[in-house]
């Protein structure tokens, strides 16, 4: 793997797969691809191309929460109104990265937003509330928004990086503390989560994207069943993209499948190096 070729604009090659897992009824997991220059998401179930050139791609993964199938409704609507609320503020034109970085931000505070009021205008779905792990791919930058427990992760020359933390109680404390916290309830708890307050901490992060990366978006049913070591094999296979997803989401299902499992996996590439 290496850098992009001087001149050379990157692009990518976009795959997601959600699965029930083995132990839950409803899939509460929703994901969106959105194509920023076409403005439309993509369908669910097939290998995309996108040019990371300005105005880029949009990705993002929401693992709801609640009673009955408000978890459900609360990350779809995420995933519906993200989009919506993005365009209305990201930056018409290429921009500085903090701009770049605060148009995420206030897309995702926009999203809360909506995602509250709607748990709080209907009884059915008080206390509801999602995840949201979202990725802005444009230039040669991935900005990722982080609120609750769904992960990024990056592929780059062999290094597997988590690029998100994970916001939750056991992340907030002492070691000593985290031990006490081991294995116990509160082990998992989330400190935010989009719906359940009206003031988030958004996170972003920023990493450089190169000819030959791979960029993981995922919910917690993945990686809390395989380790980062079997999410890097698999990436690093030959598996064409889509399948590789699907081998990540088999991967979490032979141990236990627990929770719903959702993938979204992109591979970076120069133009021309798929066309």
């Amino acid at each position: 793997m290496g850098s992009p070729r001087a001149g050379g604009e990157l692009r990518g090659i976009v795959a997601a797969v959600s699965d029930l897992g083995r132990n839950r009824s409803n899939n509460e997991d929703n994901l969106v691809i959105f194509d920023l220059q076409a403005r439309t998401s993509v369908p669910l179930g097939q290998e995309t191309q996108f040019a990371f050139a300005h105005p880029g791609v949009l990705l993002a993964v929401a693992d709801g929460m609640g009673g009955h199938s408000s978890g459900q409704v609360a990350s779809q609507l995420c995933v519906e109104r993200l989009p919506v609320e993005f365009l209305k503020v990201f930056p018409a034109s290429a921009a500085a990265e903090p701009e770049r970085g605060m148009a995420l931000k206030q897309a995702v505070e926009a999203t809360n937003q909506v995602v509250y009021a709607s748990a709080h205008e209907n009884a059915a779905n008080k206390g509801m509330g999602t995840t949201l792990t979202s990725a802005w791919l444009v230039g040669s930058r991935a900005i990722v928004a982080q609120v609750g427990d769904s992960r990024a992760y990056h592929l780059h020359e062999g290094s597997f990086t988590q690029l998100t933390r994970d916001q939750t109680v056991l992340n907030s404390v002492s070691e000593v503390e985290r031990q006490a916290l081991l294995n116990t309830p509160f082990e998992n708890m989330l400190l935010q989560a989009l719906g359940a307050m009206t003031q988030l901490d958004v996170v972003i992060t920023t990493t450089e994207l190169a000819a030959g990366d791979y960029l993981l978006l995922c919910s917690d049913g993945l990686y809390r069943v395989v380790s980062p070591e079997q999410m890097a094999e698999v990436l690093k296979g030959p598996e064409p993209l889509r399948k590789k997803a699907e081998n990540l989401i088999q991967k979490a299902n032979d141990g236990g499948g627990p929770d719903n499992i959702t993938v979204i996996l992109c591979e970076v590439l120069t133009r021309g190096a798929a066309e």
